[in-house]
C-alpha cells in the first residue's frame, strides 16, 4: 500500500436492481408468487457502499440518467460514500432485473447510462487522495478503450496507487472476447474473480480453482479467487498458494455477495493487513451480503 491516509476510489456502474424472489417454481405464461425488491445496485455501486459500511473514506465515479444524480448522491451518501456523479442526456440510469433462486441468479440487464461513463470523469485530484483503485468489468465493457483503461492505470501508478480488477460477469467477458478481455486488464495489481469468470478467462471450463488462480497470475501479482461456499484461493506470483475455507451460511439472495467480498478485502488491505487477513474479512462481508435480498449492505445501526 501508499502512505497516503486509507482511502478508496471505485470507478464503474451503478444501476437500480429489481430483485425479484418467487416463492415458487416459475410458471410460464401465468402468474408466479414472489417477494419483489427495488434497490440501488451495481457491482461497483454495491462495493462503494460495501467498503463505506465497513467505515473506510470512499469516493466513487459513475455515471446515470438524466435527474437521477442528486437522488443516488443521497443513498451513497448514507452509506458513507462519496459520489461524484455524471448524468447522460441520452440513456436512463442502468436497470437489472434479478430473478433469484437460492444461489442461482438470472439477471435481465439494461445497462443504460453506465455506458457513457466518461475516462476523463476520473480526475487527477480523486487519484492523488486514493490509496487503491478499484474497477469492475461491468464499468468497462462498452465505457472504457483498453487504451482508456491503461492509461488510467498508469495514472494510478504514478501517482503510487494500486490498482484492484473485479471482472465482474461471465456475460460481458464473453461479449467482450475473453482473451481481448484479459489483455486489456493486465497490469493490475489484485485481480478478484469468481471461479466461471476465472475458467472462462483460462479457456479452460473445468480447470480446478487453484489451477485458474495460478494461471491468472499473468494478469495480476495477486489473484484473489472466489469458488462460492468452497472458500477462496489465492495465489501469489511469489509462488505461495492459499486455500481458505469459508463457513457455510443460509442464503437468501446471492446478489452483490462477490462486491462485498472485495470491499472487505479492500478495506482490510488499505488498513494495512495482510492477505489472508483480507480474505477473511471479505468473506465475513458477503457472509452478510447472502443472508439478505440486494446488493446493498444493511443500515447503520
Amino acid at each position: 500500500m501508499s502512505e497516503k491516509a486509507p482511502r478508496i476510489l471505485v470507478v464503474g456502474d451503478v444501476i437500480n436492481d429489481i430483485v425479484v424472489l418467487p416463492s415458487e417454481e416459475l410458471r410460464p405464461d401465468t402468474d408466479t408468487t414472489s417477494m419483489i425488491i427495488a434497490t440501488p445496485g451495481g457491482s461497483a455501486a454495491n462495493t462503494a457502499a460495501w467498503i463505506g459500511w465497513h467505515g473506510m473514506p470512499v469516493d466513487f465515479v459513475g455515471r446515470v440518467g438524466a435527474g437521477d444524480a442528486e437522488h443516488h448522491r443521497r443513498v451513497f451518501a448514507d452509506a458513507g460514500v462519496t459520489a461524484h456523479l455524471a448524468e447522460s442526456t441520452t440513456r436512463g440510469t442502468g436497470t437489472i432485473v434479478i430473478v433469484a433462486e437460492g444461489e442461482r441468479r438470472t439477471m435481465l440487464t439494461d445497462r443504460g447510462a453506465n455506458d457513457e461513463l466518461d475516462p476523463a470523469s476520473v480526475t487527477d485530484e480523486l487519484l492523488d487522495r486514493a490509496s487503491i483503485l478499484h474497477l469492475t468489468g461491468y464499468g468497462l465493457v462498452n465505457a472504457f478503450t483498453a487504451e482508456d483503461l491503461a492509461a488510467l492505470i498508469a495514472r494510478a501508478r504514478a501517482r503510487g496507487v494500486r490498482v484492484s480488477l473485479d471482472p465482474g460477469s461471465v456475460g460481458f467477458i464473453s461479449d467482450y472476447g475473453p482473451a481481448a478481455f484479459r489483455r486489456t486488464v493486465s497490469g493490475v495489481d489484485l485481480l478478484l474473480p469468481n471461479l466461471a469468470e476465472a475458467r472462462l478467462l483460462i479457456g479452460q471450463p473445468d480447470a480446478p480453482a487453484v489451477h485458474a488462480a495460478v494461471v491468472l497470475l499473468d494478469v495480476a501479482p495477486v489473484v484473489m479467487l472466489t469458488d462460492g461456499a468452497r472458500g477462496v484461493i489465492i495465489a501469489e506470483d511469489s509462488g505461495v498458494v492459499h486455500e481458505i475455507a469459508v463457513d457455510a451460511v443460509p442464503t437468501v439472495d446471492p446478489t452483490g455477495a462477490g462486491d462485498a467480498f472485495g470491499a472487505g478485502v479492500l478495506v482490510a488491505l488499505a488498513r494495512g493487513e495482510g492477505l489472508d487477513a483480507a480474505a477473511a474479512h471479505g468473506m465475513r462481508a458477503a457472509a452478510i451480503a447472502v443472508s439478505r435480498a440486494g446488493g446493498r449492505p444493511p443500515a447503520w445501526a
